[in-house]
């Protein structure tokens, strides 16, 4: 969010409209040509972003080539695909046009997560009462080191005075600190007014780094790394699905039962390997493969028939079982993927 307003929507805006402070004026003032020029080539650049990064937003789930291929086509050829493109687009727009921080206020969880992690030790962007207050003018001899130019508020993208102190709407991104900073600088007083800084150091205090809740964060993080680590190693890159064909539970053909099945096989690892598939022969149940052995590249999916026929008089099996077997082997061996056979 704050990448791609920052880096381009916004800088759009300060290429085309100007400083904050014009923006604000321009806004205040009549519509005339200039206003309407600037506010059109304004949202019209903001289109064109927005289309661009949709597309490579799609990019990523159909591969760039195939995305030139699609637009060579035209929507009519890719109605999907055009949707998205068209719905991303939108939401882009609107998002970065209009609602802009009001993602990081109202929908985005970091802000409550941060404010419950920040401690008095905690690095945070802040202003020095102690050396700024009382405000004054430059040459009250009484007043502290803050002007009240007020530059810190109107350059706060959420709109918040940080001179209040340390408010849930901030969003870290320091433009009061480059503001005030420049302030500092013309009125030739020492930078820093406003900072980063702990609650514990704006009081005067000696910022302490290391702390007992450290020490809870990291070993939360380390069980967190340890839990991710096994779950990445314990995963099976071959998945499988053995789903029911549409139409009739089963069907009566003359002394057997048919139970219909599709054999849904991905293989989610970086390297080919070859499915070799062993029904049960324990269950008493016939079983027709459309293919006994199936060629997976890596991240290919494949969708196999399989017909299973039991007696119609007699004992008949309660679960359909098939094994697959995999060259090279891996580390988790063959796969065994069971279903439900239906009968009267």
């Amino acid at each position: 969010q704050t990448v791609f307003l920052e880096g381009i929507f916004r800088r759009i805006e300060r290429w085309v409209e100007g400083p904050r402070l014009i923006r604000l004026r321009r806004n205040k003032a009549a519509w005339d040509i200039q206003k309407i020029v600037r506010k059109v080539i304004t949202q019209l650049l903001y289109v064109l972003f927005a289309t661009i990064v949709a597309h490579i937003f799609l990019s990523y789930f159909v591969s760039i080539t195939s995305l030139w291929a699609m637009i060579g086509d035209g929507p009519g050829a890719h109605p999907g695909a055009f949707g998205w493109i068209l719905v991303t687009t939108i939401l882009i727009y609107v998002n970065f046009a209009w609602f802009r921080e009001q993602m990081c206020l109202v929908i985005c969880p970091y802000g409550r997560l941060q404010s419950v992690m920040t401690d008095y030790d905690t690095l945070v962007i802040g202003y020095d009462k102690a050396r700024g207050e009382p405000r004054g003018k430059k040459s009250d001899p009484n007043a502290g080191d803050c002007v009240n130019c007020n530059r810190c508020v109107v350059v706060c993208p959420t709109g918040i005075d940080i001179r209040n102190g340390l408010q849930l709407d901030c969003i870290g991104c320091a433009a009061c600190v480059d503001a005030c900073d420049a302030i500092m600088k013309k009125v030739k007083r020492k930078p820093g007014l406003i900072r980063y800084d702990s609650l514990r150091g704006f009081d005067g205090g000696q910022h302490r780094f290391l702390r007992p809740r450290l020490g809870f964060y990291a070993v939360l993080g380390l069980a967190g790394l340890v839990a991710m680590t096994f779950a990445f190693r314990s995963h099976d890159t071959l998945e499988a699905t053995l789903l029911r064909n549409e139409g009739a539970p089963y069907t009566l053909e003359g002394t057997e039962i048919r139970n219909s099945y599709e054999l849904h096989v991905v293989n989610k690892g970086n390297e080919d390997v070859v499915i070799t598939l062993t029904p049960s022969d324990s269950d008493g149940a016939r079983y027709v493969l459309a293919e006994d052995q199936i060629n997976l590249a890596a991240g290919e999916s494949r969708r196999i028939g399989v017909f299973v026929f039991a007696p119609a008089r007699g004992q008949r099996p309660k679960l359909v079982t098939l094994m697959l077997g995999r060259d090279p082997p891996g580390n988790h061996g063959p796969l065994k993927i069971t279903s439900r056979f239906l009968s009267p």
